[in-house]
């Protein structure tokens, strides 16, 4: 891992609930040497925007408390240090973990690093992969990414998505075990059967603003999966499906699909079209009552 990729995964992680705008300041440092105050202001208002000293001198101080940086002194140089050994722990687990693909493990689903990852595979001028998955019993955050995926469809990328029939028993099961052991209100307020059907609502919404319905392909399964999938190009992410926590709010692995040893990303790209092959296909037409087809796909 660069220190340009070290630095950016940083700024995602939720452990130091960094801004936008405080990610900008950290993107500025360098690896080599700690900068001046003013060599780093410097290089801020290089890449980024015009900013007065003192609002900039705010935004470091929240850096620091962030990071815990206390005590008397110069706090810039102890938050270099503190930086550079982490980077330097991950140098070298990174040997072993980029052998297997393994790049990053969030604490939680990086909404910013997955939309961004579409939007690199919608800009790539490599044809090969140009293809998004996402593999959810039910997708809380689909959304989030309803101008990603609209863009996919509008540049060419194959969108699919599998998500649980929402009248199947695997889909009570999920929720009757999301209801019993949540640790948070989170429990009382799913419904699987209306999330899915959210789910399809908005897909429907892509289908009829994109016009390019050859492009995404949709699949519901009736079925348990293990790991809820997001992928883009080679981009990918897997998390586990655990009792009482919907799996966006869990760990996240960060995989690359073309690494040295693709045991794991191999073993999860089967799984998925494994599922892929057993589910079956459903169309949100936006010119059809499609609801009553619902209720019927795995009847017959």
């Amino acid at each position: 891992m660069s220190w340009d990729s070290f630095l950016e995964a940083l700024c995602n992680c939720q452990e130091y609930g960094l801004t936008s705008l405080e990610a900008d300041v950290v993107i500025c440092l360098q690896e080599a040497q700690c900068p001046t105050k003013s060599e780093l202001l410097e290089a801020y208002l290089a890449s980024y925007s015009t900013i007065e000293e003192e609002a900039f001198t705010q935004r470091l101080k929240n850096i620091y408390k962030k990071f815990k940086i206390v005590g008397k002194g110069h706090k810039l140089p102890q938050l270099h240090k503190r930086l550079t050994e982490q980077y330097l722990q991950y140098q070298n687990n990174d040997i072993f973990f980029s052998e297997i693909g393994l790049n990053y493990i969030y604490p939680n689903f990086p909404r910013d690093a997955f939309g961004k990852a579409i939007d690199n595979l919608i800009d790539s001028d490599n044809s090969e992969h140009k293809q998004v998955d996402i593999l959810q019993t039910f997708a809380p955050n689909l959304n989030d990414y309803f101008e990603h995926l609209t863009r996919c469809l509008q540049n060419g990328v194959q969108v699919r998505i599998l998500l649980a029939w929402p009248y199947s028993e695997a889909a009570k099961l999920r929720e009757e075990v999301l209801r019993r052991y949540a640790n948070s209100s989170i429990g009382d307020e799913i419904n699987i059967r209306d999330c899915v059907i959210a789910n399809l609502e908005t897909l429907e919404k892509i289908i009829g603003v994109s016009d390019t319905s050859k492009l995404i392909e949709i699949k519901l399964y009736d079925t348990l999966p293990s790991l809820a999938i997001y992928r883009a190009g080679s981009y990918m992410l897997a998390a586990p499906f655990l009792h009482g926590s919907l799996a966006i709010n869990t760990f996240q692995l960060e995989l690359t699909l073309n690494s040295a040893n693709q045991l794991i990303t191999d073993t999860l790209q089967k799984d998925f079209e494994l599922m892929w092959q057993v589910a079956r296909r459903f169309y949100p037409n936006p010119n059809r009552n499609w609801r009553n087809d619902l209720k019927i796909l795995f009847t017959s």
